[in-house]
C-alpha cells in the first residue's frame, strides 16, 4: 500500500462526509432531500450532471476498452458529448417547468402529472427501482475493488467502506449532499482526467510516434499479432457493434433518470438552454482521456515497457502505479473514487424515493412531509443494503448482468414514456404501460438469453440499441390504437413549450 496515495483517498472520505454533515442542516422538506429545493445554479447543476453521468466508466472502464478495442472504443465513449445536448433539448426545460407547475419530485412524478394514471407511474418507479439497484450493484462491486487495491484490502471489504462513506452522506443531505459531493468530485475528475492526460502523451512520446508503434509492433497478448487496424476507425470493434454504441448512449440518456431528474433542480429556468455547454465540454475532456490513457498503456505494453494486463480495467491504475509520482496518483486514485461515487449516490436517491415515496403512492398510500423525509432516509440505507447482497449473492458475473440490464432498463423502458410523452400530445396511458412493459421483458430477456449463452444478437448488435427502437415503436402504435388522451392546460403547455 503506498500511504501517500491512501493518505489523499482518505482526505477524500473526509471531505465528502463533512459535506453531508454541512448540507445536514439544510434539509428541511421532502423538496430538498429529493431535487434540492430547487436552488442549483447552472455551473453546479452541469458539473454535477458531469460527475454522475461518467461514472466510473471515465477512470476504469473506458480506458481499459481502449486498450483492448483501440480506436473503435472511441464509439462508445464520444456519444457522450452528443448525450448531453440531447438532454438538455429535448426534456430539460420540459421537466424544471413540470416541476414547477405539478410540484413533481421525481420520475415517477412526472410521469403521473403526463398520464394521469397511477398504474403508469408505479410501473416507471418499478422499472426505476430494478434498474437502479442492478446499476448500483456493478458500480459498488468497481468501488470495492478500486479501494481494494489502494488501500491493499479485501474486495468485500473495499466495496464496505464505500458503501458506509456513500451511505453516511447521502442519509444525511440526501440529494442535497450528493449535488455538492459531485461538484467537489465532478472538479476532482476534472483535474485527474487532465493530468493523467499529459502524463499519458509525455510517456508516450506524443500522439503519433504512439499511434505509429501501436499500428508497426506484434501485440504480445494477442498472439503477437501486428494489428494496424488497432488504430483504425473502428479498431477492433465490428461496425455494427460500434454503431449500436453510438446509438443507444447518444439517446438513451434521455431515459437516464439520475440525468433527467437533475432537471428539477436548477433554479433558473432561463439558464437552461446554456446548459449543454457547461455540460458537453467536460465530456469531451473526458472522452480524450479515456482515449488518451488506453492508448498509452497499449503501447507501453508492446514496446515492452509494461507487462500485458490480467483486466483491461486495470490500465489507469497500472499506469500510475508505474509511471506517474505519487502525489499524481493520489490524486487520480481519488479521482477514480470520485467518478464512481457520485454515480453511486445519485442512484441511491433514486432508488430511495422509487422505493420509500413513488411506489407507496401508486398503491394509493400517502405519506406526509416528515413521513416522506424518514422513508427517504431509511430507504437510502436500504438500497445500500440490497446492493450489498446483490453484490455478495450474484458474484462478479452476475453483477455484471445486473449492470447492462439496468442501462437497459432505462433506456428501453423510460426513454419512450419520458422523452416522447413530454414532447407528444397524442401519446397514450395505454401506450407507456406497453412500452415499460415490453422495455423491461425483452431487455430481461436477451440480456439472460445471452449470459446462457442459448441466443445473441447477430453481429454484435448491443441489446439496448435493439430494445429502444421497439419500444418505441410499441409507444406510438399503441398510442395510436387507442383513444387520444385529455390533457390538462398545464400539460398542454408544457409539450408546447
Amino acid at each position: 500500500m503506498n500511504l501517500t496515495i491512501a493518505a489523499m483517498c482518505v482526505l477524500y472520505m473526509v471531505i465528502v462526509i463533512t459535506i453531508g454533515f454541512w448540507t445536514m442542516n439544510k434539509v428541511k422538506t421532502p423538496e430538498d432531500f429529493f431535487i434540492a429545493g430547487r436552488s442549483l445554479g447552472l455551473f453546479v447543476m452541469g458539473i454535477t450532471m458531469f460527475a454522475t453521468a461518467l461514472s466510473g466508466f471515465l477512470f476504469v472502464g473506458g480506458p481499459g476498452l481502449t486498450y483492448k478495442l483501440g480506436m473503435g472504443a472511441l464509439w462508445f465513449t464520444f456519444p457522450s458529448s452528443t448525450s448531453f445536448a440531447m438532454a438538455w433539448y429535448i426534456v430539460g426545460k420540459k421537466m424544471r417547468l413540470l416541476t414547477e407547475a405539478t410540484g413533481s419530485l421525481t420520475i415517477a412524478d412526472a410521469v403521473y402529472h403526463r398520464y394521469e394514471s397511477k398504474l403508469v407511474s408505479g410501473l416507471i418507479a418499478l422499472a426505476t427501482f430494478i434498474g437502479t439497484v442492478a446499476f448500483l450493484a456493478s458500480q459498488v462491486l468497481a468501488m470495492g475493488v478500486i479501494i481494494a487495491n489502494i488501500f491493499n484490502v479485501s474486495k468485500i471489504t473495499g466495496i464496505l467502506i464505500g458503501l458506509a462513506v456513500i451511505t453516511i452522506y447521502s442519509t444525511m443531505g440526501g440529494i442535497l449532499a450528493a449535488t455538492y459531493t459531485s461538484v467537489f468530485q465532478g472538479s476532482v475528475m476534472a483535474i485527474g482526467s487532465l493530468l493523467v492526460f499529459l502524463i499519458a502523451i509525455f510517456v508516450g512520446g506524443g500522439l503519433t510516434n504512439i499511434t505509429r508503434t501501436i499500428a508497426t509492433t506484434p501485440m504480445p497478448d494477442m498472439g503477437n499479432k501486428i494489428l494496424p487496424q488497432f488504430v483504425g476507425p473502428w479498431g477492433l470493434v465490428n461496425p455494427v457493434l460500434a454503431m449500436s454504441w453510438f446509438f443507444i448512449l447518444g439517446i438513451g440518456i434521455v431515459g437516464q433518470p439520475h440525468i433527467v431528474s437533475r432537471f428539477y433542480m436548477i433554479k433558473d429556468v432561463k439558464k437552461l438552454k446554456w446548459g449543454p455547454i457547461v455540460s458537453v465540454i467536460p465530456a469531451i475532456f473526458g472522452g480524450i482521456f479515456m482515449f488518451a490513457v488506453g492508448l498509452t498503456v497499449r503501447y507501453l505494453v508492446n514496446t515492452g515497457k509494461m507487462a500485458p494486463l490480467a483486466n483491461a480495467d486495470d490500465a489507469v491504475m497500472a499506469f500510475l502505479m508505474n509511471f506517474s509520482h505519487p502525489i499524481f496518483a493520489g490524486i487520480i486514485s481519488a479521482g477514480v473514487m470520485s467518478a464512481i461515487m457520485s454515480t453511486c449516490d445519485a442512484f441511491i436517491n433514486i432508488s430511495s424515493a422509487a422505493l420509500t415515496r413513488d411506489i407507496p403512492f401508486a398503491l394509493g398510500m400517502k405519506l406526509d412531509e416528515k413521513q416522506q423525509l424518514k422513508a427517504g432516509r431509511f430507504g437510502v440505507i436500504l438500497t445500500a443494503v440490497l446492493s450489498l447482497l446483490a453484490v455478495i449473492g450474484l458474484g462478479d458475473k452476475g453483477v455484471a448482468l445486473l449492470g447492462a440490464f439496468g442501462w437497459g432498463t432505462y433506456a428501453a423502458s423510460i426513454a419512450p414514456t419520458l422523452a416522447l410523452g413530454l414532447n407528444w400530445r397524442r401519446g397514450t396511458k395505454e401506450g407507456a404501460i406497453a412500452a415499460i412493459i415490453v422495455g423491461l421483458v425483452l431487455s430481461l430477456g436477451l440480456e439472460i438469453l445471452g449470459k446462457l449463452k442459448i441466443y445473441t444478437l447477430p453481429h454484435g448488435i448491443y441489446i439496448s440499441a435493439l430494445c429502444l427502437p421497439i419500444t418505441v415503436l410499441v409507444y406510438v402504435i399503441v398510442s395510436y390504437l387507442t383513444p387520444a388522451p385529455k390533457l390538462n392546460e398545464k400539460i398542454e403547455q408544457i409539450i408546447n413549450a
